[in-house]
């Protein structure tokens, strides 16, 4: 069995999976958030630093593969190349992003309602000496059957494998998941599947193990950015060590690190604010503690605030 930790753009960065991966265990490969497909002539010089210098430099024996967003095939190609100098060989096309920013120019789950323009982009892909393409995607951007149309398009092409979350991209992470309509994806799909949405807890997998005994290839994201441990949980049936202590020096760590990129106070206080949104959902924390940390001002207020809830 894989876990993958998914990724949630503006939180799984470098700074946070280099964290994670110091401190916690469980996943065994995770997809980076996305970047932008661009010509490579006009991309910035930082278009590619949550990516550098190259893959596994967080831990060795993690892979990390490069996500990317956008619907020009020769877009696509230049920035694919532009990884594999960096020493990438698989590259993940972002077909579920649900926000209408991005779903409203046909980027994303909003490009799922045209299967050739989805066709044209993986003819060029897939022709890309030494690099694996994967997809992660959506049931489609407001209709379910997106993706049964889709099918025979991804079938057709060479993929390393097929994530899916099964929801619409209008949903946002609203509603409950579509496990009909995963599961008729599913029946379908001749490329390795890996099942992405709602794994929140080690019931709710093993549930969803149950529902789908051949799925072998698992990711979380929103799950495990509340609860670290989950994956450790889910892969082990349990967690070594002491949770508190394990959770305050990963905490440090992560913050730490964030003090040390982020210029200023205020960037590395609205990153772990962020955390803690999440943080929130999975351990006994009071209302008023957490509302202490959202109202910091400071990095002082802050550490005073999460001292009341992990100690010193």
């Amino acid at each position: 069995m894989m876990l993958y930790l998914a990724p949630l753009h503006g939180v799984t960065n470098k700074v946070y999976r280099g964290a994670y991966f110091r401190h916690f265990g469980g996943f065994g490969g995770a997809i980076a958030p996305f970047i932008l497909a661009v010509r490579t002539s006009s991309a910035k010089p930082n278009h590619f630093k949550d990516l550098l210098p190259g893959p596994s430099v967080e831990d060795p024996g993690l892979p990390l593969v490069p996500q990317l967003l956008g619907n020009d095939p020769l877009a696509f190609v230049d920035t694919a190349r532009a990884l594999a100098g960096l020493g990438y060989t698989e590259i993940n096309w972002n077909l579920g992003c649900p926000y209408p920013m991005v779903a409203d120019k046909q980027r994303g789950s909003g490009l799922l309602p045209f299967p050739e323009r989805i066709g044209e982009v993986l003819d060029a892909a897939c022709a890309i000496p030494g690099i694996e393409i994967s997809v992660k995607l959506r049931l489609g951007r407001s209709d379910p059957h997106d993706i049964i149309a889709l099918m025979p398009i991804l079938n057709d092409h060479p993929l390393r494998k097929v994530i899916i979350h099964p929801r619409v991209g209008t949903q946002m992470y609203r509603g409950e998941t579509n496990l009909e309509g995963f599961a008729s994806a599913a029946e379908l799909c001749r490329h390795t599947l890996v099942y992405n949405g709602d794994i929140v807890s080690r019931a709710a997998y093993e549930g969803l193990k149950a529902r789908f005994p051949s799925i072998d290839e698992w990711m979380i994201g929103r799950g495990a950015v509340s609860n670290p441990f989950l994956p450790e949980e889910i892969m082990t049936g349990d967690v070594a060590g002491d949770r508190n202590a394990r959770l305050r020096a990963w905490h440090d760590d992560l913050y730490r690190s964030y003090r040390e990129v982020l210029s200023g106070p205020a960037h590395p206080l609205d990153k772990m604010k962020e955390i803690w949104s999440y943080l929130g959902s999975s351990f006994p924390v009071k209302a008023r503690q957490l509302e202490r940390i959202a109202r910091a001002k400071s990095l002082e207020a802050y550490e005073c605030a999460v001292a009341a809830i992990l100690g010193q």
